[in-house]
């Protein structure tokens, strides 16, 4: 499933400005920047220079570092210097999910790297992850529960998305650990990925909003009036996994589903057993159904030969 991340911070104290942060999110584009350095030609600093990645809201592209700084830190009415002035979610993707997005993009599969896309097929391949990460922040913003004051979509937030397409391996890594791999290594595949930077406010600066927050879905009173608060992290992930199988036209497993996941990770030991045997029937009955398919295709074939 797309793992989505609502962290309180990346890489820096939400606390303070978001500059740490917002720079940080610059390290693909400086990497590009060294190897722009070193390229023979100015069509070929060109053609990656065109690579580079800006940030992007739910109406716009290519928004410059400078300004998300500037837009984050300064939509923070009424928040004492203690309170958390932005979270940083990230969205993640399965290999499986990777390659489908690319092959809605440009009818290509098995891609070893981005790479591998020519600028036109990165820009389609780059736009409809743009768009699933607009799609997520419309899901970010519902599950506040919220809209009766406001907040119905990612309109309504002041939010800043930034796509990356590469990692690395880290000392924590298995492979690093094994010896296979070292640190620091660019990990293979496509390893595209969208970090978000959110203000705990609200565009209108009126409602603070927390994705970290331990209510899922609380009802409070003031007064005669009862509204809604709380960030269901799951609903949320849930919701996510729906907007990305609809938009994709992606066929899920049931062994990638995030409520199977999740009990195969956090669930009881006869939890585990029950689902894990669920979807082995699942799997071995669709197996099954493809080996008749394929046998009566083939009956088919050799009955219209025999008749020739």
């Amino acid at each position: 499933m797309p793992i989505s991340k609502p962290h309180s911070s990346l890489a820096a104290d939400n606390k303070g400005s978001c500059s740490n942060l917002a720079v940080y999110l610059e390290k693909e584009n400086e990497e590009l920047d060294k190897i722009i350095s070193k390229s023979k030609s100015s069509s070929e600093s060109l053609e990656i220079e065109r690579r580079k990645q800006g940030f992007f809201t739910s109406t716009e592209t290519n928004v410059s570092t400078i300004e998300v700084i500037s837009s984050i830190d300064n939509n923070k009415k009424k928040l004492a210097a203690n309170d958390a002035k932005y979270f940083a979610p990230t969205i993640s993707f399965s290999a499986n999910e990777l390659n489908q997005i690319a092959f809605e993009a440009t009818g290509k599969r098995d891609l070893q790297s981005v790479w591998d896309l020519n600028l036109i097929e990165l820009e389609k391949y780059n736009t409809l992850i743009r768009e699933y990460g607009r799609k997520v922040m419309d899901n970010y913003a519902l599950n506040f529960n919220r809209q009766d004051k406001g907040i119905s979509s990612g309109s309504d937030l002041l939010y800043f998305g930034k796509i990356e397409h590469f990692r690395k391996f880290k000392g924590t890594d298995q492979e690093v650990i094994n010896g296979t791999e070292v640190s620091g290594a660019y990990k293979k595949g496509l390893q595209s990925h969208i970090h978000i930077i959110v203000s705990r406010k609200d565009k209108s600066q009126r409602l603070k909003l927390s994705p970290t927050c331990n209510e899922k879905n609380t009802s409070r009173k003031i007064g005669t009036n009862t509204y809604q608060v709380g960030f269901d992290r799951v609903n949320w992930i849930n919701l996510n996994e729906r907007s990305f199988d609809r938009n994709f036209n992606y066929k899920r497993q049931k062994r990638e589903k995030f409520e199977n996941q999740n009990i195969l990770k956090n669930g009881t030991p006869l939890e585990k057993q029950e689902l894990a045997r669920r979807i082995e029937n699942t799997e071995s009955n669709k197996s099954i159904n493809q080996l008749n398919a394929q046998n009566l295709n083939v009956r088919h074939s050799q009955s219209i030969t025999r008749r020739r």
